[in-house]
């Protein structure tokens, strides 16, 4: 069961009336900040507001703008500089400060709030242990709800290493309000290696706390709902997407902790079916609305549209995904408006930093799904049991973990999952095989088959799955070839991860597939490739510069010149499309 924001207005309003928004520049001027708060009120607003973050558009963090942009699950049809690599400092900082600090402004809590509620739970539990007649249940309920804590303390912080590399952690939101001995303005950052190293330890922190049989309170629990063992999953779950991040660089580390997660599903139980999936779902009336919708609808934004690659690659492979993940153009649609031919309904993505001169026209060009961009109250996928399935093919392919089981089962389960998830969320969502949503929010076309090139009708609908999955399936570009398996297994990951832009981002990186469109346009980045980084904050240089500058040592152009630690040569898998 995925969590619904059911509760999340009261909390906001609970939180609203503390300072807990304050930037953290002011927090730690003021070592009194105000800590007396619910740890469940800031772990929910925490989870909200950032994870809310990380899916986000323009300075609400960094997705359509920046990693899911560049790793070109999207394109920009509008406003293209970023789709150039040609980011604006001033939307790199706020993505810098909104993570470690959230936001006064718009009272987005922050990685701060997060560890606030950690501190605070923790001191519960302490109380309670200390009690003369120590109430094991209640003892056992607070250790939950920290290893959820740390579960989501895990996931942000891995966010923010995979984009920028080394960054302040160890020494990061440290301050006399959390019970320092004194507040560091200016922590050191530490070497991404380091960071990993520490994260690991936290889940199996995290999974031990899981495991004592306690309850997490369903108001505070934007995830799961209160489901202790769905968080127990998806800390061990998250545990192994990082040691895949880490294959190529430590393969040995990798392969033990993998062996370790899968050899023993007692002890560390992970995703077995798609009802595991970590998933934000949105309330769906304002401000708690999808982050793409609130782009889209409220801001009146139609700057983005679906890659040409994304496009490109499901079509080869007879993905029937694509008609969830993007709409018709508005080209075809008017020419179907006329001749009433499904036929006539086109699907086409836009090629990531087109040349300025190279004209196109917008109606030709197909926007992101309505499931995503049309529907207030989607949601944002965190990770999924389908990622979890391609972690162990490349576990068992690449890396001989005898524990993971057979390559290609779990190949295939995997692609199966994702089709299962997709399809099962437009049934509940009910959007139809041909969708678009204008911007004031209204469905002006819905459609229930598009006829294919090969005369082949599409409808998406549970019934039609198997035959969907197994029509892609049996395709060349898809079907199993263990001589293949780096590249199978990447393309497929890389789809099923469709919208969660900073993880495909890493993958990209991490892998070197799929092949990406060469970005021919722009002029400050221009023929320098996909970026191996996150700009630093410009804001750092100037307020934490001795730290940052060993950090920075290196990098050139401000995101070339030196890789992140898992990531062991540059992105060179290109293609360059003629006008």
């Amino acid at each position: 069961m995925k969590k619904s924001i059911i509760y999340i207005a009261s909390i906001l309003m609970t939180l609203g009336m503390t300072s807990c928004f304050k930037n953290f520049e002011e927090m730690q001027m003021n070592p009194n900040y105000p800590t007396d708060v619910n740890p469940g009120n800031l772990f929910a607003n925490a989870t909200f507001s950032r994870i809310g973050g990380v899916y986000g558009v323009q300075a609400e963090d960094f997705n359509m703008t920046a990693s899911g942009l560049w790793a070109q699950h999207f394109g920009k049809i509008q406003y293209i500089d970023e789709d150039y690599y040609e980011y604006r400092s001033n939307v790199i900082d706020l993505y810098w400060k909104y993570m470690y600090s959230g936001s006064s402004s718009n009272g987005t809590a922050s990685l701060y709030d997060l560890e606030l509620a950690i501190m605070k739970i923790r001191e519960l539990k302490e109380a309670l242990q200390a009690e003369a007649n120590p109430d094991v249940k209640a003892i056992a309920d607070a250790e939950a709800m920290e290893g959820a804590m740390l579960v989501v303390r895990t996931y942000l912080f891995s966010v923010m290493t995979d984009v920028w590399g080394d960054i302040p952690y160890s020494e990061a939101l440290k301050t006399v309000a959390l019970g320092y001995e004194s507040t560091i303005t200016q922590p050191k950052y530490d070497a991404q290696k380091d960071i990993y190293n520490d994260l690991f330890n936290r889940l199996e922190e995290a999974n031990e706390l899981l495991s004592n049989g306690g309850k997490i309170e369903p108001q505070s629990d934007m995830i799961y709902g209160g489901d202790t063992q769905k968080w127990q999953k998806f800390a061990n779950s998250l545990a192994a997407r990082l040691y895949i991040h880490i294959s190529k660089v430590d393969a040995s580390t990798a392969a033990s902790g993998l062996d370790l997660i899968f050899g023993n599903p007692g002890k560390y139980p992970v995703f077995t079916s798609i009802e595991d999936d970590a998933m934000l779902t949105y309330a769906g009336t304002q401000p708690y609305e999808h982050p793409f919708f609130e782009n889209y609808v409220r801001d009146a934004r139609d700057d983005h549209a679906i890659s040409y690659t994304m496009i490109d690659m499901m079509k080869k492979r007879k993905d029937a995904r694509m008609y969830i993940f993007a709409t018709p153009t508005s080209s075809s649609i008017a020419l179907f408006d006329s001749t009433g031919n499904t036929a006539d309904i086109q699907y086409d993505g836009i090629e990531n930093g087109k040349p300025k001169g190279e004209e196109f026209k917008i109606a030709d060009i197909s926007r992101i799904g309505v499931l995503y961009r049309g529907t207030a109250n989607s949601v944002s996928h965190i990770m999924s049991y389908s990622e979890l399935e391609f972690i162990r093919a490349e576990a068992a392919a690449l890396l001989n973990v005898g524990s993971a089981g057979d390559a290609k089962t779990a190949y295939e389960k995997g692609i199966h999952a994702s089709f299962e998830s997709q399809y099962k969320l437009a049934d509940q969502y009910g959007i139809r095989t041909a969708s678009f949503v204008a911007q004031n929010g209204a469905t002006t076309f819905s459609e229930r088959v598009v006829t294919e090139e090969d005369g082949t009708e599409i409808e998406i609908s549970l019934a039609n799955l198997e035959d969907h999955y197994k029509r892609t399936l049996e395709t060349d570009a898809v079907a199993w070839n263990a001589g293949k398996a780096a590249q199978l297994i990447a393309e497929q990951k890389f789809i099923s991860i469709f919208t969660n832009g900073p993880e495909a981002f890493t993958e990209v990186r991490r892998t070197n597939f799929p092949q990406l469109t060469f970005v021919r346009g722009g002029t400050q980045y221009k023929g320098l490739g996909l970026p191996y980084r996150f700009p630093y904050a410009i804001s750092e240089q100037t307020t934490n510069g001795a730290n940052w500058a060993p950090a920075a040592e290196g990098i050139t152009n401000t995101m070339y010149g030196k890789t992140l630690w898992w990531n062991t040569k540059a992105f060179d898998n290109y293609r360059i499309l003629n006008n």
